[in-house]
């Protein structure tokens, strides 16, 4: 979720250039619907028109990485470069890379990618895309284990950051990184601070996401009192917006948390929750992790 939210602020801005009549716009479109076998459809034949369009192979590349076609969609990336006309779209060109390398679990290249579109940012003078290229070099950087010098950037991007949707990001990498290091204390702090800001300025996806993640710290610090009156809360507030999936997943989370506290009855009452607003709902991919845990706890 962080990093999608991420994604979605750098297509905001990159998405500015595109005309109406720009070519790639049926592609985008059908990514936009989560259409992404579409998309990728729609984007070759475009290309097989005139193969030096940017915008149309920059949506393939994202369709090529949405179908986990990773090694396919680093030479998509590649064969951009060439056409950026500007540094930020040179900029956008490089995260795009950097998340195939991601993808694929070759970190280094990656924190590359990432570190050529920061030093592009910096000499733009444009923040928000630092904010954006710090945390990502930050989130490699953790991947090598190499956990300082990405804090270092987490911290860099809570400086430079200018709202408290940046600066809740900033928050909840680094409380995700304290956890890495097993000091549950600081990554509790910066998560409810995190909270605090998503429920000020935020989104309800920010939000519950913040608070969930909340309560799966508070889990693993084995304070499962404090886990579950956090998560009891993003569970009320789900429902007093009428949103299923993030109710869905309270409930799953509340089920690990009595999992974890050795209350099987209350964890199955939970997970059964979870999977019934999952099939209302048709979360797919949550019901079948759902439907692990209560397997797990049959087996038991």
């Amino acid at each position: 979720m962080l990093f999608f939210r991420l994604f979605f602020t750098l297509m905001l801005a990159s998405s500015a250039t595109y005309a109406a009549a720009n070519p790639a716009d049926g592609c985008l479109k059908a990514l936009g619907e989560d259409e992404t076998a579409k998309a990728l459809s729609l984007a070759e034949q475009a290309l097989s028109q005139n193969q030096a369009q940017r915008d149309v192979i920059l949506c393939k590349g994202r369709a090529e990485l949405s179908l986990g076609r990773n090694e396919a969609a680093i030479k998509s990336f590649t064969a951009a470069e060439p056409l950026a006309t500007t540094p930020h779209e040179n900029l956008v060109t490089h995260i795009f890379k950097g998340n195939a390398y991601k993808a694929l679990g070759q970190y280094s290249q990656a924190q590359a990618s990432y570190e050529a579109a920061l030093k592009l940012a910096t000499e733009e003078k444009n923040l928000k895309f630092q904010v954006i290229a710090h945390l990502l070099v930050g989130e490699a950087l953790i991947q090598q284990a190499q956990l300082p010098q990405a804090q270092q950037h987490y911290e860099s991007a809570l400086k430079l950051a200018g709202n408290n949707n940046e600066r809740a990001d900033a928050k909840e990498h680094l409380a995700q990184l304290k956890a890495k290091q097993g000091l549950y204390d600081d990554a509790i702090a910066h998560q409810v601070q995190a909270v605090v800001m998503q429920l000020s300025d935020g989104d309800f996806d920010g939000y519950a996401n913040a608070g969930l993640e909340l309560g799966y710290l508070y889990i693993n610090a084995r304070d499962y009192a404090n886990a579950e009156r956090n998560l009891n809360k993003v569970i009320s507030k789900a429902g007093e917006a009428g949103d299923g999936y993030w109710a869905a997943k309270g409930y799953y989370y509340l089920g690990l948390n009595f999992i974890a506290a050795q209350q099987s009855d209350r964890a199955q009452d939970a997970l059964n929750q979870a999977r019934e607003i999952c099939e209302a709902i048709g979360a797919e991919k949550l019901a079948a992790e759902v439907n692990l845990q209560l397997q797990n706890l049959s087996q038991r």
